[in-house]
């Protein structure tokens, strides 16, 4: 089986290799679709490379170091491949999205794993951002609303200063009043 996908790999690998032949000497307008065919074979070829891992970490523990070689020079020679599409698409100024990015294709399973990890590690800390982003908002909305409160509240103590002041004003006068008709010599009207 493990035979199978080595041999599998490098016929897919081969006709990637035929697809940027053709690419470099394809028309303008038929490039974006070659590049596109090409990223298909190189993925199929990753994706068969995996299945090739799989083998040969279930292979028997004498085999696993020949195959681990195999699969690592195999490894190289789709990851020259992909750099080479990838140079074909800088030359003629093609974008990624005629096919995918090479950038995850033929790693490891350690590589994989790593790439797995810190893409999750960047989706957590999105995640976080994005919570505080919320927070902060949420925050600044509470703020907002405590400085008009606030506002009210010195309005009110203005107003009842300005009351107090005219309250004084009156009892002032009220205490003259009341003298004045405590005086005994009072004529009142």
């Amino acid at each position: 089986m493990f035979a199978e996908h080595l041999a599998e790999c490098r016929v897919l690998a081969e006709q990637a290799g035929d697809e940027l032949k053709r690419l470099r000497s394809a028309p303008e307008q038929e490039r974006p679709t070659i590049s596109a065919s090409a990223f298909s074979l190189l993925k199929q070829a990753d994706d068969s490379l995996q299945q090739l891992q799989l083998e040969a970490k279930s292979a028997p523990a004498s085999e696993r170091a020949s195959l681990a070689k195999e699969e690592a020079v195999l490894r190289e020679e789709l990851r020259a491949k992909a750099k080479e599409l990838e140079d074909a698409r800088r030359e003629f100024l093609l974008s990624s999205g005629a096919g995918g990015s090479t950038g995850k294709l033929f790693l490891a399973k350690e590589e994989r794993r790593k790439a797995a990890a810190v893409t999750q590690s960047l989706q957590r800390g999105q995640s976080q951002l994005k919570e505080a982003n919320r927070l902060s908002a949420e925050t600044e909305d509470v703020g907002v609303e405590t400085l008009q409160e606030l506002r009210r509240q010195r309005e009110a103590i203005i107003r009842m200063k300005d009351n107090t002041h005219d309250l004084g004003a009156n009892m002032s006068e009220a205490e003259k009043s009341v003298k004045e008709l405590e005086k005994p010599d009072c004529t009142v009207m």
